[in-house]
């Protein structure tokens, strides 16, 4: 075995040895596998979410958050963009509103405790 060190069967420096998986052949089958994913779900995948939609929403929000990031920002700038006036505004209307009592008697907003949509 000129190819191979004796002792330790290791090639020797400049042998590649039987040279493996051909160049490309796993990307080529992952892109082929891509590409026939995406022309399935251009004929039924609507439907196929519908279906999912309609007859298991509880699976249907699991497909949704395992394809949403786990972590995204949400920034809101409203509050720095107002002038001195629009914030006293703002303020003047959360107080109106807390003094008349809106939102409050709200049971549904209550920690755990279950509301029907229908």
């Amino acid at each position: 075995m000129p190819n191979q060190d004796e002792k330790s069967g290791q090639f020797l420096p400049g042998n590649r040895g039987n040279g493996g998986r051909r160049k490309g052949a796993r990307n080529r089958l992952h892109s082929d596998f891509i590409v026939g994913l995406q022309e399935h779900f251009a004929e039924v995948g609507k439907t196929a979410i519908d279906i999912v939609f309609k007859e298991s929403p509880k699976e249907y929000l699991k497909i949704i958050a395992s394809v949403l990031p786990k972590e995204f920002i949400l920034e809101d700038g409203r509050l720095e963009s107002m002038g001195d006036e629009e914030l006293e505004q703002y303020l003047a209307e959360i107080r109106r509103l807390k003094s008349t009592g809106a939102g409050q008697g709200r049971s549904d907003l209550i920690e755990g405790k279950k509301s029907s949509l229908n």
